[in-house]
């Protein structure tokens, strides 16, 4: 293998949008070939897979499956998945969205044995966005989605080897769509976890808290002699501020997301938010904007460092297109 500089390992993530945080630090990392070392004996490592879509349509079942048996490599002892698990269950059918939840079981089944902690997406609330599911279907809404994904609620944490992980839904209805925010409910039960937790902590969200690609990916336009950029809280989290001071407060040292199928690093108050792009990349279509498909790999050390790195995993999609929007 031929030596990789800190020149070459800019120049391939500019190229290829692939990025690493290092201890808390946002760094870039080579994207083609990138070799993660195996873990230290005292790292804990997870994998971090979001937005996989799942379809039958452009072999999205088949890239799912490819990307599950590359963790093999890294040897994680745990996944989390970042939402949006299937395609599309709040616009269509119940009968298709049915489909694609079996199709997610199955091909998770069939293709990994590791534990499995997922927090929800805006894609797997059924039925918000089509006039053809009724609000009085038992299954409307998220509780698909909690049945589905094995989940008892829709926000929870657990501790993993002198870490806490806190797991959010800040999926809102917000007709005729959503928007990204928690919940008065979930708010406080988030307090009173930070309250009891003295252990360095992941926060995981769909949405994200803090992101940049979420500017590339809004209304933006010239004003003038200016350029003005937009995002919504659709796609970067409503009024975050008082939400990430009070993380900052409460040892969270490392935020991730999915949604936006892009790869970014923002460092503020102490944490590094970073948003793992997606497993599906270009909703199976190829790369999305400069992102191919892929997912984070994530060692957490004893001393609240972390390193995450945005590995891709091989995958060639049928039909390769351009798409923006998210």
């Amino acid at each position: 293998m031929s030596q990789i500089t800190r020149r070459t390992v800019i120049r391939a993530a500019v190229a290829t949008g692939v990025g690493a945080a290092v201890g808390g630090v946002p760094t870039v990392a080579q994207a083609d070939g990138l070799v993660v070392a195996p873990a230290k004996p005292s790292a804990l490592r997870f994998a971090h897979l979001t937005d996989m879509h799942i379809t039958e349509k452009d072999r999205g079942d088949r890239g799912y499956a490819l990307a599950l048996r590359s963790l093999d490599q890294y040897q994680p002892a745990f996944i989390i998945t970042g939402g949006d698990h299937v395609m599309d269950a709040s616009g269509q059918i119940k009968h298709q969205v049915v489909a694609w939840y079996d199709m997610y079981e199955k091909v998770l089944a069939q293709n990994t044995k590791l534990p499995v902690y997922p927090c929800i997406g805006n894609h797997d609330v059924y039925g918000w966005t089509t006039k053809e599911a009724s609000s009085n279907d038992p299954e409307f809404g998220k509780q698909m989605a909690l049945d589905r994904l094995r989940l008892k609620q829709r926000f929870y944490s657990f501790d993993h080897s002198g870490w806490h992980f806190i797991i959010l839904d800040n999926i809102q209805r917000r007709e005729p769509s959503y928007y990204g925010d928690l919940d008065p409910e979930q708010f406080e039960w988030l307090k009173a976890d930070l309250a009891r937790n003295k252990l360095p902590t992941v926060v995981v969200t769909h949405i994200p808290l803090m992101s940049i690609s979420s500017m590339f990916d809004g209304g933006r336009g010239p004003k003038g002699n200016g350029f003005i950029y937009e995002t919504s809280d659709a796609n970067m989290h409503h009024n975050v501020r008082p939400l990430v001071k009070l993380l900052a407060a409460n040892h969270v040292k490392l935020a991730l997301s999915g949604h936006m199928h892009q790869v970014d690093q923002v460092e503020y108050l102490g944490i590094t938010f970073c948003c793992n792009g997606a497993v599906c990349g270009n909703w199976w279509k190829g790369p999305h904007l400069e992102f191919a498909e892929g997912y984070g790999i994530v060692d957490l050390y004893p001393n609240g460092t972390f390193e995450n790195r945005y590995v891709t995993y091989g995958w060639k999609a049928p039909n390769p297109t351009t798409k923006s929007g998210a």
